[in-house]
């Protein structure tokens, strides 16, 4: 199964490892994680944002461990800037045609907006 993880899930992931918790994401061998590769950044902006620097590159790294990045290129570009979404803003565009790119199972997002916008798409969102 190929599962989508945007960023929001991706921080809960990183507090999770930072705080001692478990994420509530099965991380099992037959799912098939894949991200954009603005993920990188906006999990780092948020860790650097809401946390101490020290240690941040670590936590990203495990945060984002088994998860296959989806490169923006132009066609997930000329997608995303074309998506027929009315309210969708432009990072979440990108998730939600790289989702589509990949033709993803399932997205998994806390971010309201783009859970509407997938499933206005046809992406079952979780």
């Amino acid at each position: 199964m190929k599962i989508y993880v945007d960023s929001s899930e991706l921080v809960d992931r990183a507090d999770a490892l930072l705080h001692g918790r478990s994420w509530d994401v099965p991380t099992e061998p037959l799912l098939h994680m894949v991200s954009s590769d603005i993920t990188v950044v906006e999990v780092s902006r948020v860790l650097l944002r809401d946390h101490e620097s020290a240690g941040i590159p670590a936590l990203v790294a495990s945060a984002l461990t088994m998860v296959d990045f989806v490169a923006s290129t132009p066609a997930v570009l000329a997608l995303a800037a074309l998506l027929p979404v009315r309210h969708l803003k432009s990072l979440d565009a990108i998730h939600v045609a790289s989702a589509l790119i990949t033709r993803c199972d399932i997205v998994l997002t806390r971010d309201r907006q783009m859970a509407r916008a997938c499933e206005e798409l046809g992406l079952r969102v979780a």
